[in-house]
């Protein structure tokens, strides 16, 4: 987790806050947009203590975030990318100001997946989440198109060969809800992991929807398309 500023440059705290570019910031300082305490400012360069200043732009209070860190619950026909020429991508769902940050994901999700996603422009803190080497767990909801078998889920659990790879997929957990629904959990990400893995058994994906990242697990109160920020016990997980 990047460490918390005391002060921050005023033109820099509006390109955070806003969805201007530095410069577009610098015109709209000049152009009398930004007080400081209620103080008009048009040097970019004034500092701004962020526990004691208010800083407004056009009349409207600013509230400065060096890193970003929050869970979305994704809906399908978006995907997991800072811009797509033809695809709508989760940036989409969020608010100017932060989407212009570009947050990235935290372990994609395919387009017709739904379920958590992690976003966030600190990637220090996300290497925590996707570094092979932390082995983080992912929680999976999977539809079926037919039952497994007793040895299928052994199969998956002990480890499968996934079509075009030479190596073993790692253990894995898997717990039947029902004859076509199953719970998987799996500690690598590999390219459409899950739908390789029931193929791999003979079987298919039909729907997937991913309910939890390590110990965050998505918020039941959270529609698909809705997001909001991790608490700093959340964003503690993956220190």
């Amino acid at each position: 987790m990047a460490k918390v500023k005391s002060k921050v440059r005023l033109d820099k705290l509006i390109a955070k806050c806003t969805d201007l570019t530095r410069s577009e910031a610098t015109r709209a300082l000049k152009n009398g947009f930004v007080k400081l305490n209620n103080i008009p400012q048009k040097q970019g360069k004034t500092m701004v203590d962020l526990k004691n200043d208010v800083v407004t732009f056009d009349d409207e209070i600013l509230e400065y975030r060096e890193t970003i860190y929050f869970m979305l619950h994704k809906p399908k026909a978006y995907v997991c990318a800072a811009k797509d020429e033809r695809l709508k991508t989760v940036l989409d769902l969020l608010p100017p100001a932060l989407a212009s940050r570009e947050p990235f994901s935290c372990g994609r999700l395919d387009i017709d997946t739904t379920g958590l996603v992690i976003l966030t422009d600190d990637g220090t803190w996300a290497h925590g989440i996707t570094s092979p080497k932390r082995k983080c767990e992912k929680t999976y909801l999977v539809g079926s198109a037919s039952e497994l078998s007793l040895e299928d889920m052994k199969e998956l659990e002990e480890g499968v060969y996934l079509d075009g790879d030479d190596k073993i997929t790692a253990p894995a957990k898997i717990e039947k809800i029902d004859a076509k629904t199953y719970r998987l959990k799996i500690t690598e990400g590999r390219y459409h992991q899950v739908k390789r893995m029931f193929e791999a058994v003979g079987n298919m994906v039909k729907s997937l929807h991913r309910e939890q990242i390590g110990d965050l697990i998505l918020d039941e109160d959270l529609a698909e398309g809705q997001w909001r920020d991790l608490s700093t016990e959340e964003v503690a997980f993956f220190n």
